[in-house]
């Protein structure tokens, strides 16, 4: 296998690798480490006395970081010619490829993650900003956890009806300030001052966080910020009865892809040593749990036994 290929399997996650299984595990592991290593030190930078005391320390784990994640991201882009062809696309080239993993969005956030340290270099920047940038390299673990892809699907799956519940509420958030802006100015200019200023009250009353700061005090004030929190409780539930239900849906679609795969190695009526570390390949692909996915097996062969007698 050439040094390319070699790269792409290892970089790629544990799960995904088709060689080098054990190499690849273990970079996720250090890679992993890694990076909460480094949000941590980016953490404790904010800790008053603790950047003068360990200053040489924290810097170097900023350099240390961002030299493995540079070289991490120019292996990503050499590696990348190497991914295998998508059966419904036509064959592309491997700069095309490249072009491809450039743009995808686990891609942008390893060029985010070291972006602004070299930026910084070159350009007067404000380390406040820097620290945001910073903090964005714990997205990167998202690449090697299954349960974070399966929310990203969700939440792409579900986009259109997200937005349609997000432009609901932002509606009914602005009718909310609008009326207890009318309602509650004359008794407290100062708190309801403007409609943009009595957004705030309507954002945490119709959440039902209401943290006290901005309060109605007239009587028809408070029976409008009551009937608020109760509407709240309904509108604001939309998004997350979307979610909750497609991930559900989501989970249900692996189980049953599993299952499809569990039945297609019964096939021949028994499972061999090589359909067991198939199906363990599987399993983990789709995220399952393992004693549920032994489960469904035990179920599936007891069925298939059965209908064999």
């Amino acid at each position: 296998m050439s040094f390319r290929n070699a790269c792409y399997h290892i970089l790629a996650p544990a799960s995904e690798a088709h060689e080098y299984k054990k190499r690849s595990q273990l970079f996720d592991v250090l890679l992993i480490a890694l990076i909460i290593v480094n949000v941590a030190a980016m953490m404790l930078e904010t800790v008053p006395g603790i950047p003068t005391v360990w200053q040489h320390e924290l810097h170097v784990i900023e350099i240390v970081s961002v030299l493995i994640f540079t070289v991490e991201y120019l292996l990503r882009l050499y590696s990348s010619a190497s991914a295998p062809n998508r059966p419904s696309r036509e064959q592309t080239t491997p700069w095309q490829k490249r072009w491809a993993y450039i743009k995808s969005p686990m891609a942008l956030v390893d060029l985010m993650a070291i972006l602004p340290f070299y930026l910084s270099v070159f350009v007067a920047f404000d380390l406040r900003i820097l620290r945001v940038f910073r903090v964005l390299r714990i997205l990167k673990i998202g690449r090697y956890s299954r349960s974070m892809q399966t929310l990203v699907t969700v939440l792409r799956n579900e986009s259109h009806s997200l937005i349609a519940a997000i432009s609901v509420l932002l509606l009914f958030t602005v009718i909310a300030a609008t009326c207890i802006y009318y309602i509650e100015h004359t008794a407290q200019p100062d708190v309801f001052s403007s409609i943009p200023a009595s957004l705030w009250w309507a954002l945490v009353t119709l959440t039902t966080v209401g943290y006290g700061d901005a309060v109605p005090v007239t009587a028809l004030g408070k029976v409008f910020g009551g009937l608020i929190t109760i509407m709240g409780i309904c509108f604001y539930a939309l998004p997350a009865g979307i979610l909750s239900s497609s991930y559900t849906t989501q989970m249900q679609l692996k189980r049953d892809r599993f299952k499809d795969t569990v039945r297609s190695v019964l096939d021949d009526g028994k499972l061999s040593e090589h359909d067991v570390h198939h199906l363990e390949h599987v399993r983990a692909l789709l995220d399952l749990d393992e004693e549920e996915a032994k489960l469904i097996v035990r179920l599936l062969q007891h069925h298939h036994k059965g209908l064999d007698n």
